[in-house]
């Protein structure tokens, strides 16, 4: 902590320098990177981004990339982690940073929306019912093959630590049959959810030797006629030594306040041709990839602009000072859209919300331009207009449904007035809930004055964070309206919880035209005719009843010292292998 605080007092001795025309800031000399054993703690690695000597690369001098070999990446993050075992990470994040480095799956999802082989070829039916897997020369970090056994095992113990409702959601009828290295998964019917589930680069589904199974087994559960447990109950791996996979990575050092990933040397990489994001190849340029936990904002901030973090977060009001200092901001890929639900549960009737000609009011006043650069704090650059719940990635689901409408982004007061008119409204102030601070307030504080502006009172429930997240999912709790964000699906729209399905709670939107246009995208291909055609009857539905309004997403941001190439790609924003340092090159 005395660490901290004097690092703060630096900097801003630094930043008062900066200001006055003095000069910036002074790297100190690097020092060397923690090693297993060594105490952790939670204070930033001292590895100077500036100054630092990436090891000499050892690769043949024929290849042009050989120069970017080598280096320590440091990584500041507030995304905690509390296993490294890839069955127990419920696609929770920071435990999702280190298996994405440390095992390979059976398949891929990738940021294009198509799915990839990993340590299997991939192969699936044009009905969707029939995945095919064929097993790759894939050898483990410790030099072993992997064998048909050792996915198996792996395939049983993640499977059978599905609680019984996952069982039924993502593995419900589905049968397996092994010929030789061959697994054929069949189907008894299209399940869109069971393919994104089995290949999610947050998914369960890595592969681990067959005795790292065996010592930490699934107990209880009920055998299924399939083969497959359900809802039984996993070992969490706890023994660094068996963090065992073939990924490009192997976890050198753990604990609760600092990972190290070390480059697997044995890793070849895999080329999947066209791929974009985690399934293009890896070229595991780094020799190692330390990740620091420390969730608080303004310590992150410090460090990341002091060059104690290669890669790290900058808060917004200090962004344009970062960037004199050596921080230069990288976009991220993500795609976190910005959005107002309205409480459409059966308990909130008498709401003002209830009446679908008060919603459609608030959204033909509303400027979304004006909300995003509310939200993003004046920097148009990062502006991306969406209201839609699926990336453009998955191109067979574009559409322009709602710009044709007339009826989003207009910012027509007199269109929001007539419908005001037409309504049940009588001047009952509407509760607006929001995060008290951040990017969903500066939202509210865009949105508010326009419903204001057409009549509307608007009543400001401005909570703490915590609150924020649990009180949105309550319908109990007094609001009509709120602001929160959600992510797009990057390969199918029903796919995305909170604008289709209201999985996590938000908005309790239901009706006939909703229910007959999922049910047919739950039973029909990606991509298909049948699920196109069923994706724009739901935007209509959309249209027509107003139940959430959607902005856009700001471009995502990483934070990275200026000597750092960031090699990643797509919508997972924590891999790290294709990174690299620009001063390698003498």
């Amino acid at each position: 902590m005395k660490r901290i605080i004097a690092l703060i007092l630096a900097l801003v001795m630094t930043m008062a320098l900066v200001a006055c025309g003095g000069d910036k800031l002074t790297t100190s000399t690097p020092t060397t990177p923690s090693t297993p054993g060594n105490p952790t703690t939670s204070t930033p690695s001292t590895t100077n981004p500036s100054t630092s000597t990436p090891a000499t690369p050892d690769k043949p001098v024929e290849d042009p990339d050989a120069w970017k070999y080598g280096g320590d990446l440091v990584v500041g993050t507030a995304n905690a982690w509390n296993t490294f075992d890839p069955v127990n990470t419920n696609g929770i994040l920071g435990p999702c940073l280190i298996t994405l480095h440390v095992w390979e799956a059976f398949a891929i999802l990738d940021a294009n929306g198509q799915v990839y082989g990993q340590v299997f070829d991939f192969e699936e039916s044009a009905d969707g019912c029939t995945i095919t897997l064929t097993l790759r020369e894939r050898y483990f970090s410790n030099g072993e093959k992997i064998t048909m056994e050792d996915a198996l095992a792996s395939l049983h113990r993640t499977v059978g630590d599905l609680s019984e409702a996952e069982y039924d959601k993502y593995w419900p009828n589905v049968t397996m049959k092994v010929e030789g290295d061959t697994i054929t998964f069949t189907l008894a019917e299209y399940n869109i959810k069971f393919l994104d589930m089995f290949a999610n680069a947050y998914s369960a589904f890595k592969i681990m030797p067959k005795e790292i199974c065996d010592k930490y087994p699934v107990t209880g559960g009920v055998l299924q006629p399939n083969g497959f447990i359900r809802g039984g109950t996993a070992a969490i791996i706890n023994d660094v030594k068996d963090a065992i996979g073939s990924g490009p990575y192997t976890l050198s050092k753990y604990s609760e306040e600092e990972v190290v990933l070390a480059r697997n040397e044995k890793y070849v990489p895999i080329v999947n041709e066209g791929a974009i994001g985690v399934a293009k190849e890896a070229k595991c340029y780094l020799d190692t990839v330390t990740v620091q936990l420390n969730t608080d904002a303004a310590s992150r901030t410090a460090a990341t602009m002091a060059g104690e973090y290669h890669v790290g977060s900058i808060q917004s009001d200090m962004v344009e000072t970062a960037l004199t200092m050596g921080v230069k901001k990288v976009d991220s890929g993500t795609a976190w859209t910005h959005a107002i639900f309205f409480n459409l549960h059966e308990s909130n009737a008498d709401s003002p919300a209830a009446d679908v000609n008060v919603r459609k009011a608030i959204r033909a006043a509303i400027d979304c331009n004006a909300v995003m650069l509310s939200v993003v704090s004046g920097d148009a650059s990062r502006i991306n207009l969406d209201p839609y719940p699926v990336s453009k990635a998955a191109a067979a689901y574009n559409t322009t449904i709602l710009e044709d409408s007339g009826e989003w982004n207009v910012a027509d007061q007199a269109l929001a007035k007539e419908y005001l008119a037409k309504s049940s409204y009588n001047g009952e102030p509407i509760v607006y809930l929001t995060n008290a601070t951040g990017a969903f307030y500066r939202a509210a504080m865009a949105v508010v004055p326009m419903m204001e502006s057409i009549g509307l009172k608007v009543e400001l429930m401005a909570v703490d964070g915590g609150s924020h997240g649990a009180m949105r999912k309550d319908p109990a709790t007094g609001h009509d309206i709120g602001c929160w964000e959600t992510q797009k699906n990057f390969t199918n729209p029903v796919l995305q919880s909170s604008l289709c399905n209201n999985l996590g709670g938000e908005g309790w939107w239901t009706s006939d035209a909703k229910t007959a246009a999922l049910q047919i995208m739950q039973t029909t291909p990606t991509g298909s005719p049948e699920s196109v055609a069923a994706y724009k009857d739901f935007m209509q539905a959309v249209v027509d009843e107003c139940p959430w309004i959607a902005f856009g997403y700001p471009t995502g941001l990483s934070y990275y010292r200026e000597n750092v190439e960031k090699g990643s790609e797509g919508n997972i924003t924590f891999y790290y292998w294709n990174d690299y340092f620009l001063d390698n090159k003498k």
